[in-house]
């Protein structure tokens, strides 16, 4: 048995989802939409960005996207929020249509996320310039990012994987001037050098400290502290 479908013949376990007005073209288009953002919700626990969502499904622009999201959310196949750009909702009519797991409607709204800027990059080794890149947004579990002025900077270097903080990571900051023994903070250490450390405040100077056995502690007089680690998030291809 086989029901009529504008994204095409599905068997009867597919029942259809109905939008009117479309081309089949445009009808396939949203439909990978939705099995996109059904995807990334599983394996991330959040939704995709608009442009993960125009790389995905083969669209050249992000105003596109947004003509097709816009559409899925008349028809109430998703919520969205315009104050949070990731904040999209896959709604029971779309977990119906598409067998998706409960997990990913509305009903567990717990998994909250913020949309949180990646402003640089932070050495785990020696020290790099810092620099502002402002061009990138991450959705961040409210969990890890509760409140406040949180960014993120995205590590280069290996010298603090024994705290589980790998190359290539994004290290979720809470900005503040001070730390106590032990916190693990942004610390500048020249004019435009920062890195990422163990902080400790020892015999009259300051001891920065890799978590990783290859690297030998830093020592310096004093460091300007600018923020101290409180996530950290790690995409697993």
């Amino acid at each position: 048995m086989t029901f009529e479908h504008p994204f095409g013949t599905l068997q009867s376990y597919r029942p259809a989802i109905r939008v009117t007005s479309v081309t089949k073209h445009d009808a396939e288009r949203k439909r990978k939409i939705l099995e996109y953002i059904a995807a990334m919700l599983r394996a991330n626990g959040v939704p995709p960005s608009v442009r993960e969502i125009a790389a995905a499904v083969g669209l050249a622009s992000t105003s596109a996207v947004h003509h097709h999201l816009q559409a899925l959310a008349e028809e109430g196949y998703l919520e969205r929020r315009a104050s949070r750009s990731r904040a999209i909702r896959l709604t029971p009519k779309t977990a119906l249509q598409l067998g998706l797991a409960a997990e990913l409607t509305p009903q567990s709204m717990a998994r909250e996320a913020r949309l949180l800027t990646v402003v640089g990059e932070i050495a785990a080794g020696g020290p790099i310039e810092a620099y502002p890149t402002a061009e990138e947004q991450v959705a961040v579990p409210d969990l890890l990012a509760p409140a406040g002025d949180a960014y993120l900077l995205r590590v280069r270097g290996d010298s603090m994987v024994e705290a589980l903080i790998a190359d290539g990571d994004y290290v979720v900051i809470r900005p503040q001037e001070t730390a106590r023994n032990g916190d693990i903070v942004v610390a500048q250490v020249e004019e435009n050098a920062v890195t990422l450390k163990r902080f400790f405040r020892e015999d009259g100077r300051v001891r920065l400290q890799p978590a990783n056995a290859s690297y030998p502690p830093q020592f310096y007089d004093s460091v300007r502290v600018q923020g101290k680690l409180i996530g950290v998030i790690r995409r697993v291809d």
